[in-house]
């Protein structure tokens, strides 16, 4: 592949701070020149095999015995849901079905997973005072798609709650449906029927969220024992003994989240009982060459603190396939070292 499309985290660095060179929004070409970006990845795609020898399959080599490692998976989607995200949204719905049915075919716990979807603010532009005012292009983000759908349809607290599960997206290219989960929940689970089209009806969430976006604070409430507790929005979601993987995909080059990647790590290390072995990240940001290099760099020191549980790419090249590839390989050695608590 070529270089500059991943880094594969290996330890909390300074990030090279070159001139931008095009966001994703800004009608450059993100393809021109990927040689750039940081550094060149850490080895192959790491291309999943189908092996299912033990929980983890045969990726990560480690011999042990079946009932070593994970058998359950938490896995959740932080997605940017401003207005320059459609295409990015699009690719990673599309790389899902590949990415699960790998996830399964190689991990034993592959089919014990709950998969939740945040979004990176608590109700964007399309709240009622806003739809009244058109303030932030909410005119056409909220009212003018879906005959107003985000403006006139009730929607409970929870979908009004920065890291709450997405299940009832609404606004210009989202949803504007509720999704039907199987189990009730807010994320899915085990016995889905329709594993990549609730999916779709949850990542689909749209281009109607608040300028400021803030994947981080996202990621840090829905670890919240708020809303993990039992009469929180996603109760039940964090389990002690699953292996976590964060995924998060956001173009902004700006820093707009509270605090910073220590408070983050601590944040989520906390909501796994310490265990900071028991979490993988993956994150798709605008800091690589072709897309906005040097912006967005509080997302690469973020990644960057996993060491080799943490994989970046570049949101701006459109087929995430390749990067979900090589991230099977790091959850499966995740999950085959875990050791779940006593």
């Amino acid at each position: 592949m070529a270089r500059g499309f991943f880094r594969v985290a290996v330890a909390v660095c300074a990030i090279g701070c070159g001139a931008a060179c095009g966001s994703a929004d800004d009608g450059t070409d993100p393809f021109g020149d990927t040689t750039g970006g940081g550094g060149s990845s850490s080895g192959s795609s790491g291309q999943a095999g189908s092996g299912n020898d033990g929980i983890g399959g045969g990726l990560s080599g480690s011999g042990g015995a079946a009932d070593d490692g994970c058998d359950k998976v938490d896995f959740l989607f932080i997605i940017d849901n401003s207005v320059s995200m459609q295409d990015q949204q699009t690719a990673l719905i599309n790389s899902f079905p590949a990415f699960m049915a790998t996830i399964q075919s190689t991990l034993n716990a592959g089919s014990n997973y709950h998969i939740m979807v945040a979004d990176t603010d608590d109700w964007g532009r399309c709240t009622a005072a806003n739809c009244l005012s058109g303030d932030m292009s909410a005119d056409t983000l909220c009212v003018a798609p879906a005959n107003g759908y985000a403006c006139t349809t009730q929607f409970d607290s929870c979908d009004k709650q920065i890291g709450a599960g997405v299940v009832h997206p609404a606004g210009k290219g989202a949803t504007n449906a509720p999704c039907t989960i199987y189990g009730g929940h807010r994320y899915i689970v085990e016995g889905e029927p329709d594993l990549a089209g609730t999916f779709t009806c949850m990542a689909q969430v749209g281009l109607a969220g608040h300028p400021s976006e803030r994947p981080m604070d996202s990621l840090v409430a829905a670890m919240s024992v708020g809303l993990n507790a039992p009469i929180g929005c996603n109760a039940g979601f964090l389990r002690d003994d699953a292996i976590l993987v964060v995924t998060f995909i956001s173009d902004d080059p700006n820093y707009e989240d509270a605090d910073g990647p220590q408070e983050w790590y601590d944040a989520v290390v906390t909501a796994k009982g310490g265990n900071a072995d028991a979490v993988v990240v993956l994150g798709l940001t605008p800091n690589f060459e072709g897309c906005n290099l040097g912006k967005g760099t509080h997302w690469s020191e973020f990644v960057a603190m996993w060491g080799t549980h943490g994989l970046e790419a570049s949101v701006c090249n459109l087929d995430y396939s390749p990067f979900f590839d090589q991230a099977v390989a790091i959850i499966d050695e995740t999950c085959d070292g875990f050791v779940p608590p006593s």
